[in-house]
């Protein structure tokens, strides 16, 4: 993935309008506070295809805004398909090309093999760890109880 913004399907909650386009401001007293899911993504990863999840009374009844990710809150993904890695977020431990990926518990900062480790964090959310990656811990992998 190239891009440091999170992917579509991603769970937010509009915060501010500061960032985001003109026309999106303008609907900002209906918009602020407003929860939704992010269905795509703009400009080369600058502004998110937000789609709210209420019925707000606006005109025309759009439901899907163009928003930039600063203005928005990342909380979650939308519930896919029951992987034992879901519940783990990703640490690293190393540097540079040397980086370790390790499975992380929320709220923690030792992984499950028991490395110190950093996170890696994106726009306030973090990316979850992913038995497949390339560099991700054997232990890890073994204790989140993947093959």
């Amino acid at each position: 993935m190239t891009s440091r913004r999170p992917v579509p399907g991603v769970r937010a909650k509009i915060v501010d309008l500061l960032h985001s386009p003109a026309r999106t401001r303008a609907s900002g007293a209906w918009l602020v506070g407003q929860r939704g899911t992010v269905v795509m993504v703009l400009r080369d990863g600058t502004l998110a295809l937000f789609e709210l999840d209420a019925e707000v009374e606006l005109p025309g009844g759009v439901r899907r805004w163009p928003v930039h990710w600063d203005d928005l809150l990342v909380y979650g993904t939308q519930p896919g398909p029951d992987h034992p890695a879901d519940g783990y977020r990703l640490g690293l431990s190393g540097s540079g090309r040397q980086a370790l990926q390790h499975a992380v518990p929320l709220d923690v900062e030792i992984s499950l093999c028991g490395e110190p480790v950093y996170p890696l964090p994106v726009c306030g959310w973090s990316m979850p760890f992913s038995p497949t990656a390339d560099r991700a811990c054997p232990a890890c992998i073994h204790l989140a109880g993947l093959p």
